[in-house]
Order: C-alpha cells, then structure tokens, then sequence
C-alpha cells in the first residue's frame, strides 16, 4: 500500500472531481507516456469498470471546492494498493476510516467534506480522496498535508494493514 497526496490543489472543483469519476480519460503507455493518434492528438479510453463512489458526494464536494476563497482550494491523493494485495472492501474500508481519523484528527464527520472514488480498471485498488480545504463549521482552511508531510507518509510495499502503518 501507498499513500500518496497529488502536487495540485488550486482552482475550482470541477477538475478533481470529474478526473476521479470521469468514464473517459486520457490514454497512457506502460511508461506513463501520453499516446497520441496519427495526427498528433492525445488518444481517451474507456475506464473498465467504472469508478465507483464510495463516500461523500460529487457535486458537494465540487461545490465547497468552488466557493473556497483560498488559493489552495483543495487537497486530493489515493490510497494505492499493490496488484497482488487484493484487499477485501472491509480492508479497504479501514483503510478509509484510519486515513480519516489521522487526516482529519479532532474533528467530527460533519466538520468535513471527503469524497472516496475506487478506481480498478489498471488492475489494481486504488482508493482516491479529494477534500475541499475547509474546516466546514468555521469556514477556515483546513490542510491534511502541510509543507513537510511527505517525511510522515506512510509508503508500505508489503501487505500490512493500515494501522501497521500509523505506529
């Protein structure tokens, strides 16, 4: 298991959230490289299954991106597991449910917003957050990876389980 928050996070709602419940998007290689067709424009497929919302909602989540008046108007990552870990949708709940409590540790559910999307069409799980930066009873910015949280990113390369993780 990997956890990984993107570089991105400014501008509106409408590009993380449609990428993570897109049915067509852009076509890669095995090197990650854009294929292009003959004349030289990036090739779409076909995501196959479709990505699944787990948790949250779409348009709320797009919608509290939007109204966010900071430069930084939200913070997206995934959850992704290895091909052979296979986990369980319970394995894959806890982890939901342990990233939140450390992510958005002494708040209640209702003090945020984050939207879970599975993604399986590359073979593997991967568990996609995005969450507006807004502590929502106060509307103040709210950052789950501040400067300097790559030095306590969990990156595990052997199947464990997510609280393993945290110690």
């Amino acid at each position: 298991m990997i956890i990984s928050f993107f570089s991105s996070g400014t501008g509106g709602g409408a590009a993380p959230v449609d990428y993570l419940t897109a049915r067509e998007v852009l076509a890669y290689d095995e090197n990650r490289n854009l294929i292009r067709d003959e004349y030289g424009q990036p090739q779409m497929k076909i995501r196959d299954p479709l990505p699944e919302v787990l948790h949250g909602n779409p348009d709320r989540t797009r919608g509290l991106i939007d109204a966010s008046a900071n430069k930084w108007s939200y913070t997206a990552g995934v959850i992704s597991f290895a091909d052979s870990d296979q986990p369980s949708e319970d394995a894959q709940q806890e982890a939901i449910e342990l990233f939140e409590a450390l992510a958005f540790a002494g708040l209640e559910a209702d003090q945020y917003d984050c939207l879970w999307v599975r993604h399986v069409h590359e073979g593997n799980v991967e568990l996609h957050f995005c969450t507006p930066r807004l502590e929502l009873a106060t509307g103040r910015a709210l950052n789950i990876a501040p400067p300097g949280h790559e030095a306590w990113s969990c990156h595990v390369l052997v199947p464990v389980s997510f609280e393993q993780c945290l110690l």
